[in-house]
């Protein structure tokens, strides 16, 4: 499908989640269904700016992942110019804005969800990123701060720029990830108010969720971010359901479990060669694996006991071997 400029083998999108959605991770979903676009979590401004090393591990190999979107977050018109010119020898596909981040360090240094508030600002850093970048641009934000933005005065800042489209989490700032504060009535009036693709977000756990937000808000693509965490087949599941009409049951189970990891593993194993790490190779596995064991726990029989004893894991070697007692059926029975 075309999204802007760019051409994506579908309309699933990939969310950037910050210390969740790293390179590995982003591979590991990729290897059960083509997702049209992934992104690299947010990258502060400031941090590209004052010292490029410390991205070059966010930013290693992003050119085997294409097509793929850096996202940047800050607050100075100026300082995302300066942070463009120090990314543009990475083989990136776009850069996103993040006017939509709900973390309380973001909203303090006026960054991320505080964009949407100050709308002036918003534009300036919008016009300027458009203005500098040799890349298609995007924005990723929400319905408003504390209140729905004024939809007028955001679809004019939108229609009046050269982006390529929005990103769109239904709901405001200051809902956070709250289940009952889903707006698909005011995503849809930005959908209708805007002339760029709209690209929609939040709660979408299922095939069903994806095609009900798709019907209702009219949206041009969907994105996916903690509903993969566990689920790494989501996309495909809702790329037969949209395509085929064919719903396949969630299954969760101990043998399943062990197949996701050792497919991660062996993904992370071909990462690591190419890469120099900031830490152990085992250090580095240990964290990549502790994350995603736990996750796969998710609708398992004992799964509470399950992420207690993985989470208290502190090497490599002890979480190798809660999970074998995991799969061997021997931590239930001690």
């Amino acid at each position: 499908m075309k999204l802007g400029t760019l051409n994506l083998s579908n309309n699933l999108l990939l969310a950037p989640l910050l210390n969740i959605t790293t390179a590995p991770y982003r591979r590991f979903c990729r290897s059960f269904q083509n997702i049209g676009l992934v992104y690299v979590p947010m990258i502060y401004t400031q941090r590209v700016i004052k010292d490029q090393r410390k991205i070059e591990y966010d930013l290693a190999l992003v050119e085997k992942e294409k097509p793929i979107s850096i996202q940047l977050i800050g607050n100075e018109p100026e300082a995302f110019k300066s942070a463009l010119d120090h990314l543009e020898s990475y083989k990136h596909d776009i850069i996103n804005i993040n006017a939509g981040c709900a973390s309380l360090r973001s909203l303090r240094a006026k960054q991320g969800g505080y964009l949407i508030k100050d709308l002036e600002l918003l534009q300036k850093i919008i016009d300027s990123v458009t203005k500098y970048s040799s890349r298609p641009v995007s924005l990723k934000t929400r319905l408003g701060y504390a209140n729905i933005v004024n939809i007028s005065k955001f679809s004019s800042i939108i229609n009046n720029s050269n982006l390529d489209f929005i990103t769109v989490h239904a709901r405001k700032v200051k809902d956070r990830f709250d289940q009952k504060t889903l707006d698909l009535e005011t995503l849809k009036k930005i959908k209708e108010s805007v002339k760029i693709p709209v690209v929609g977000n939040g709660d979408i756990n299922s095939p069903i969720d994806a095609k009900n937000l798709i019907d209702y808000a009219k949206v041009d693509a969907i994105m996916i971010g903690r509903a993969s965490m566990g689920n790494p087949q989501i996309f495909s599941q809702i790329e037969d359901y949209l395509s085929k009409g064919i719903l396949k049951p969630q299954i969760n189970d101990i043998l399943l479990m062990k197949k996701y990891l050792k497919i991660f593993e062996k993904i992370i194993n071909d990462f690591v060669r190419d890469v120099t790490l900031k830490s152990s190779i085992d250090d580095y596995k240990f964290k990549e694996l502790k994350r995603n064991s736990i996750w796969q726990t998710k609708y398992l029989p004992n799964s509470t006991i399950y992420r207690t004893k993985l989470s208290k894991t502190k090497s490599l070697q002890e979480l190798r071997t809660i999970l074998n007692q995991i799969f061997s059926g021997d931590l239930i029975k001690n």
